[in-house]
């Protein structure tokens, strides 16, 4: 059955889901972003500093440290939105109620600068630091 749903469960924290409904106020487009990020759930791995999951771009965000966070890139059109990034974080911890390690979603936005600022960065660690509080302390 595991092969069936891929390596990872891809679960989106509530602030993704925010971030994903104020993006996309219709539910189709809602959707359209919410089955790219389940895309996660073929990841291939941590090797190397990027790479493609199906057919999404993805790499590992640079100035974030440890842990690391990395950026999904949806190359299509969305809802009138480009340039979309689903910014996740892969656990090598299997959460007990779980049979595969979790990849959570931190954030969905449009990326209007090529590298992200030290708002974005703080959001995402922030982001990183409730998460690992919550679920893995």
């Amino acid at each position: 059955m595991a092969a069936l749903f891929g390596r990872y469960y891809v679960k989106p924290t509530a602030s993704a889901i925010r971030d994903a409904q104020d993006l996309f106020p219709r539910y189709r487009h809602y959707q359209e972003a919410r089955r790219h990020a389940l895309k996660l759930a073929f990841w291939p791995g941590f090797d190397g500093g990027g790479g493609i999951v199906e057919d999404l771009h993805w790499s590992w965000i640079d100035g974030m440290g440890e842990p690391r966070a990395g950026e999904l890139r949806i190359h299509e059109t969305i809802g009138g939105h480009n340039n979309l990034r689903i910014i996740f974080y892969v656990s090598t911890i299997v959460l007990p109620q779980d049979t595969m390690p979790r990849i959570w979603t931190l954030a969905v936005m449009q990326k209007k600068r090529t590298r992200f600022d030290s708002h974005d960065l703080s959001t995402f660690r922030g982001r990183l630091t409730i998460l690992l509080q919550r679920h893995y302390s």
